[in-house]
């Protein structure tokens, strides 16, 4: 027998919607079922699987703005797919300027670039772990937005070809982007930061790091979409 405030607990895992229908028939049933890992593990993943991907039929409480959006995914993929995915990747790009410029003006007022620029403090203090965050945000941007598109796709039951082109156009844009960052040359941008946008380098091994770049992008946001479009597919095929 599961003890009554573990099944409390792991039913509330579950969305909202869910438990209004379901709650206290599957309480119930968990109270008067085994508490083992086994079947505990099954029910963090059954209710991980319904946050993403939630039951279908009556009002599972699909809001009025989700058939408004699958309308906007069928009418114009190109701008859900291609155009929305770049504009928002460039703003996070802006964020990540933003951020080096404020990190940069804080711990390294006086130096002539915040890059291979290393103060006289402890080369792990917070100054580095600053800058660490910051390179973090900026590399995983582009693989954060193509799980946005993958998400989507998956969710909408979209054909292959748009989410690909903008898996694509993401890729290359992430691959491509360059930031610089210099007091010598102020170039027109956020405090002498500028950023360029599908920049392919001017020597064969600039060239070649941009193309590796993309492609790991392009590898690491592909494998999760095709993760949800599966489990999607798993899931709608299963019997009422």
């Amino acid at each position: 027998m599961m003890n009554p405030r573990l099944a409390h607990l792991l039913t509330r895992l579950y969305p909202h919607a869910w438990r209004e229908r379901y709650g206290s028939e599957f309480e119930s049933f968990l109270e008067s079922g085994c508490g083992d890992l086994r079947t505990l593990a099954n029910i963090v993943c059954s209710a991980l699987r319904e946050r993403v991907f939630p039951t279908q039929g009556g009002d599972m409480a699909r809001s009025s703005r989700a058939p408004q959006f699958h309308s906007w995914c069928v009418r114009a993929p190109w701008a859900v797919f291609g155009l929305a995915p770049l504009l928002l990747l460039a703003v996070a790009y802006f964020i990540a300027c933003l951020y080096l410029w404020s990190v940069w003006t804080i711990f390294l007022p006086g130096a002539v670039t915040p890059f291979g620029v290393r103060s006289a403090g402890p080369p792990y203090g917070f100054e580095n772990l600053s800058f660490q965050l910051g390179k973090f945000y900026y590399f995983g941007a582009p693989i954060l937005v193509g799980w946005g598109i993958g998400f989507v796709a998956a969710r909408q039951r979209m054909k292959t070809i748009w989410p690909t082109v903008g898996l694509l156009l993401v890729a290359i844009m992430g691959g491509t982007a360059e930031i610089h960052a210099s007091r010598k040359v102020v170039p027109a941008g956020l405090g002498h930061i500028c950023m360029d946008f599908f920049a392919f380098g001017s020597s064969a091994q600039g060239f070649n790091e941009a193309i590796f770049h993309a492609l790991a992008i392009l590898l690491l946001t592909v494998l999760p979409w095709l993760i949800w479009r599966r489990l999607h597919r798993s899931r709608s095929s299963q019997p009422c």
